[in-house]
C-alpha cells in the first residue's frame, strides 16, 4: 500500500502548541536523520505483533509530522492537521480507535475519507526527559479492528521501547558532529528521500570526517561499495516503481547488517557507499557476508510474485601508514567491485595491490 505525500497548511493554534511541545527535542537533533535499524526493528515488531498494515515512529516538527520509521506505507512527512495524531496529542494519553468511521474526530480526516482510507488507529505519545510529547508510536490499518486489553498493553510496550530509543544518543562522533552543526533544512538536504539514508553529498562529508578522525587516532576504516545486481533489468522488466522498492529494501537491508556507528549513503542510482569505522579485512568479510545474506533474503513484491535481489560489493581498508585520498580509496573499492562482477556478481571482493 502506498500514498502520495499530502501537504497543506496548519492552523496557528495547533502550530503554536506543537512548537511548545517539541522545543526541547530540537536539542537532541533527532529530526531528518538517516534510517536506523533500532527504530526499523520496533516498527517490524509492532506490525507483526499487532497484526496491522502500518506501524510507525513519528516526531512532531512544528507544523509537520515526520516519520522516523514507517513500515507498510510510503510516506515521509505529513501536515499535523491532516494526520491522525491530533486527538491523542490533545489528550496526552494513549488512544485506540477501533473504527475511524464511527469517531467524529477522525471520520472526516483526509487519510480516512481518501487514500489510504484508514479505518483503525492506535497511538502512544512519546515524551522527552521533561515529560513533553515529542512524537508518537502508531499502528494503523485499512480495516476496523477490535481493541482489547492485550492490544493496549502491546501498544504501551512498543511505545515505551520507541521512547527509550529516542532518548538514547546512538550516533558516533563524526555523524553526531555533522548532525549537530546543521539545521533541520540542511540535514534534510543531505538525506536521500527515497531510501532515507544519507545522499551522496552527506556520505561524502562524513567520509572526509572519518578520514580525519582516522589520521588522528591511527585507526583503520573501510569503504564498501554496494551495487544492486541487474538493476537495469529490474527497471526494464517491472517498471521504475518496482526498482524504487528494490532500492528501499536494499538500503534497509544494508542498515540492518552494519554496526550503529557505521554509515550508509546512496552513492549513485543503484549504488550505495558504506563507511565502516575501526575496520579490518576480517571485519569487512563479516560485514560483507551479512549484507549479501540479508539482501538475498529480501523479496520485492511484483504482480508476478516476490522478486529476489542480490548485490555485488567492492571493499577497501585504509592504510594508516600511507597517505591516500578519499578519491583514491573509492577508486580502489570500485576496482574491487568490478572484480566481484567479473566473477559472477552476488559476492564481495576486498581490494589488494594484486587487484
Amino acid at each position: 500500500m502506498s500514498t502520495d505525500e499530502i501537504g497543506h497548511g496548519l492552523s496557528h493554534t495547533i502550530a503554536g502548541a506543537a512548537t511548545m511541545r517539541i522545543a526541547s527535542l530540537h536539542k537532541t537533533d533527532s529530526f531528518y536523520t538517516p534510517l536506523e535499524e533500532r527504530f526499523e526493528r520496533i516498527t517490524r515488531l509492532g506490525r507483526n505483533a499487532m497484526g496491522v498494515r502500518v506501524t510507525c515512529v513519528t516526531l512532531i516538527a512544528g507544523e509537520t509530522v515526520w516519520f522516523k520509521s514507517v513500515l507498510g506505507w510510503r510516506v515521509s512527512e505529513l501536515p499535523l492537521k491532516d494526520s491522525l495524531q491530533q486527538p491523542m496529542l490533545e489528550s496526552g494519553k494513549p488512544l485506540i480507535v477501533p473504527d475511524t468511521h464511527k469517531d467524529p474526530r477522525f471520520k472526516k480526516l483526509p487519510l480516512v475519507v481518501g487514500k489510504p482510507k484508514f479505518r483503525f488507529y492506535a497511538g502512544y505519545p512519546l515524551r522527552d526527559s521533561d515529560g513533553k510529547i515529542i512524537g508518537t508510536f502508531c499502528a494503523l490499518d485499512v480495516a476496523p479492528k477490535m481493541a482489547d486489553h492485550g492490544l493496549g498493553e502491546m501498544l504501551a510496550d512498543l511505545g515505551q521501547l520507541a521512547e527509550r530509543e529516542l532518548l538514547t544518543t546512538d550516533l558516533w562522533n563524526a555523524q553526531s558532529q555533522l548532525v549537530g552543526k546543521l539545521d533541520i533544512a540542511r540535514r534534510q538536504a543531505l538525506l536521500d528521500p527515497l531510501t532515507r539514508v544519507w545522499n551522496r553529498r552527506g556520505g561524502g562529508e562524513l567520509l572526509e570526517m572519518v578520514q580525519q578522525e582516522a589520521i588522528s587516532s591511527g585507526e583503520q576504516f573501510a569503504i564498501v561499495l554496494v551495487d544492486i545486481d541487474h538493476f537495469k533489468e529490474i527497471n526494464d522488466q517491472h517498471g521504475h516503481a518496482i526498482g524504487d522498492q528494490a532500492l528501499r529494501k536494499v538500503a534497509a537491508s544494508i542498515t540492518a547488517s552494519i554496526r550503529p556507528d557505521d554509515v550508509v549513503s546512496r552513492y549513485g542510482g543503484d549504488e550505495f557507499l558504506v563507511i565502516l569505522r575501526n575496520a579490518t579485512p576480517g571485519i569487512c568479510r563479516l560485514v560483507a557476508e551479512r549484507i549479501c545474506g540479508k539482501i538475498q533474503t529480501t523479496r520485492v513484491r511484483t504482480a508476478d510474485g516476490g522478486l529476489a535481489v542480490s548485490a555485488s560489493l567492492g571493499m577497501v581498508v585504509s592504510d594508516s601508514s600511507e597517505t591516500t585520498t578519499v578519491s583514491q580509496l573509492i577508486e580502489r573499492a570500485d576496482k574491487a567491485l568490478y572484480q566481484t562482477k567479473h566473477r559472477g556478481r552476488n559476492g564481495a571482493t576486498i581490494w589488494t595491490d594484486d587487484n
